[in-house]
């Protein structure tokens, strides 16, 4: 089994978990779990074994087992009898399944966000557009992710719709493993795979819901399509 990012788990052992609380302790494994498989620290198929992982993370097995049991309803995680719980395999199915649901939705929160946006949505798209330029020079695969749905989460938030919002950022979820491979794949090509963002960018500071709606459509559509490409060159 691959072995989780070393910084996150001292931190993980370093700082004491609240007595009075084990819900508190599971959160903490949970999020930490769940960062390793969203970064991509454990690969589609990994095994995870509890005692493994309860170990590397200092606990005892049982925040392990509530963690491991939030990840398969988030379905980051299978778990099959006599084999346990592993990273979930990536497959072209699912991959148009998702991109279909990212396609109803994305575009339309984007058009509404880019027509009630304020200035202060507008700035914080601008920083999380410069810290991603940013993490992408520097080959930060997990860090470019972030900024990328930080950016979007902005713009989807000056919706005023919480439920469409917290629709998409769920299925982010689902998705991440196939983004980090376009992720992966972006930044071997340099900045100009994120142009889009400069343009979402500027429809949101004319208020110009339509071509918000128009780029971000063509980007899940092209997205889907790298993504194929990469899990099966002869599909494309």
């Amino acid at each position: 089994m691959g072995r989780p990012n070393t910084l996150v788990l001292r931190e993980m052992k370093t700082t004491p978990p609240h007595s009075s609380s084990s819900n508190l302790l599971a959160d903490r494994v949970y999020e930490t779990l769940r960062g390793h498989i969203a970064q991509g620290h454990w690969a589609p198929g990994t095994q995870l074994r509890i005692r493994e992982v309860a170990a590397l993370v200092g606990t005892s097995v049982m925040p392990v087992r509530e963690a491991f049991r939030r990840l398969e309803q988030a379905g980051l995680i299978v778990t099959e009898p006599y084999r346990g719980a592993s990273v979930r395999e990536l497959s072209i199915d699912e991959l148009e399944y998702v991109y279909d649901v990212r396609i109803m939705l994305e575009p339309d929160a984007a058009r509404r966000g880019a027509v009630l946006a304020d200035d202060a949505a507008v700035e914080t798209m601008r920083q999380h557009w410069r810290l991603l330029e940013s993490a992408a020079a520097h080959g930060d695969i997990a860090g470019a992710v972030a900024q990328d749905e930080l950016l979007l989460s902005a713009l989807f938030s000056a919706g005023n719709n919480p439920v469409l919002t917290g629709l998409i950022q769920g299925m982010w979820d689902t998705c991440r493993p196939y983004k980090n491979l376009w992720v992966r794949d972006a930044v071997g090509h340099g900045l100009s795979r994120w142009s889009y963002l400069a343009d979402l960018v500027a429809a949101v500071e004319t208020r110009d819901g339509d071509s918000a709606f128009r780029i971000l459509e063509h980007v899940c559509r092209t997205s889907r399509s790298t993504v194929r490409g990469i899990l099966d060159p002869l599909s494309t």
